[in-house]
């Protein structure tokens, strides 16, 4: 619920609809109600792994910075969409992270990004949990080496189960073997997914 709105609007009942209280309005409107508040999350505290560095960050302090590797997690999973624009929408990360429903753990080496885990958070409406679904899983190739990967993901579920999340949601694509390292953490194949591309007919 949009408490801000509805208080907003509370507000101003029977008052004239100026320029500023329109925009007001729009403003309040577009806002996502927070899930899991900023109090909350900035309990995620950096960790270190030999000579990485794991952390919570801001999408919103980061998007340049993050956007090479989206690039390249793009490049070597998603041939299968290649046909379509590659144009994340970085004001709608920014806007989900503001409402705690959205979170980016990164890895770093020498303070160079290598990686990162971006995570989407709702509230079950089966369960009426917190459920955190992978909307990325990516680290150079140069950052997979040794268990770097695997103390980067125990971070991320220890991240998840600090704000309260009670399952995860991973997807792994077929193009590569995450899938197997995945099973060995203990996670299980639990659905298949498929995709099709649609295609604009010319009429």
């Amino acid at each position: 619920m949009n408490t801000e709105l509805i208080a907003l609007l509370k507000a101003n009942m029977g008052l004239p609809l100026l320029p500023g209280l329109a925009a007001d309005i729009c403003v309040a409107a577009s806002r996502i109600g927070t899930l899991v508040p900023a109090s909350v999350t900035e309990q995620i505290k950096p960790e270190k792994h030999e000579d990485f560095i794991f952390s919570l960050e801001r999408i919103e302090n980061i998007g340049e910075e993050v956007k090479p590797l989206h690039r390249a997690h793009w490049d070597e999973t998603e041939a299968h969409r290649h046909g379509l624009p590659f144009n994340p929408d970085y004001e709608t990360f920014i806007r989900y992270e503001r409402a705690g429903r959205y979170v980016l753990l990164t890895l770093r080496h020498g303070g160079r990004l290598l990686g990162n885990c971006a995570m989407y958070l709702d509230k079950s409406a089966h369960t009426q949990t917190i459920i955190a679904t992978e909307d990325t899983l990516y680290l150079l190739p140069e950052a997979r080496k040794g268990r770097a990967a695997r103390y980067f993901v125990a971070y991320v579920e220890n991240a998840m189960r600090l704000i309260g999340a009670s399952e995860i949601n991973i997807t792994v694509k077929t193009v590569n073997k995450a899938a197997r390292f995945f099973r060995l953490l203990g996670y299980r194949h639990v659905e298949n997914g498929l995709n099709k591309i649609l295609e604009v007919e010319n009429v």
